[in-house]
């Protein structure tokens, strides 16, 4: 048994890999057996000196590719990998409007940063749907105070996570609608 550091976290890798693979669904939860023992694995890596935000970053690597968290934690670690955002930051194109592409894009990273269930995913509104500008991004099964917290980060009253703002392209911004709708607008 490897007790290192490196090892129960490789452990706990294998543990979070099954427990998204388990029949039993209410297993694969976040709150629930998935998003404890996602949070333990955090907190594992914060102790070898690793933020919350790239300790996430490594885990979504580890889990999407398949990798070692070692190998995960050099790849997010040199820059090798990003996320959904991180690709799209990556072009110096002035953003003008809000294509239906980039919304889901930012739908999706807006998931993977609050840890949200695949079954219960931000949805991109359609581009008419309440006669504003921009897009729309709707998340009723989204953590409270969701939109407050991708615009602004912060913590919830009842939560010692202390939540980074969603990162964005450059050009984007996004201003609250309601509890669960956010309005993502082009600054051009």
């Amino acid at each position: 048994m490897d007790t290192t550091t490196r090892g129960i976290a490789e452990d706990l890798l294998l543990v979070l890999r099954r427990l998204n693979q388990a029949d039993n669904q209410k297993l694969a939860r976040d709150p629930g057996p998935y998003g404890h023992a996602r949070r333990a694995l955090v907190a594992i890596m914060e102790t070898a000196d690793w933020g919350p935000v790239h300790a996430d970053e490594a885990i979504r690597h580890a889990m999407q590719e398949g990798s070692t968290l070692f190998d995960a934690m050099l790849a997010t670690r040199t820059g090798e990998i990003g996320t959904a955002i991180n690709t799209i930051t990556s072009t110096n194109a002035i953003i003008t409007e809000i294509s239906d592409e980039l919304a889901q894009q930012i739908a999706d990273a807006i998931g993977e940063h609050f840890h949200g269930d695949r079954n219960y995913w931000p949805q991109v509104m359609d581009a008419d749907w309440d006669d504003g500008s921009g897009r729309v991004i709707v998340w009723d099964h989204g953590l409270d105070d969701w939109t407050f917290l991708a615009s602004h980060g912060g913590r919830l009253d009842c939560s010692p996570v202390e939540y980074e703002p969603v990162p964005l392209p450059e050009g984007v911004w996004v201003e609250p609608v309601n509890p669960a709708a956010l309005r993502v607008m082009a600054l051009a």
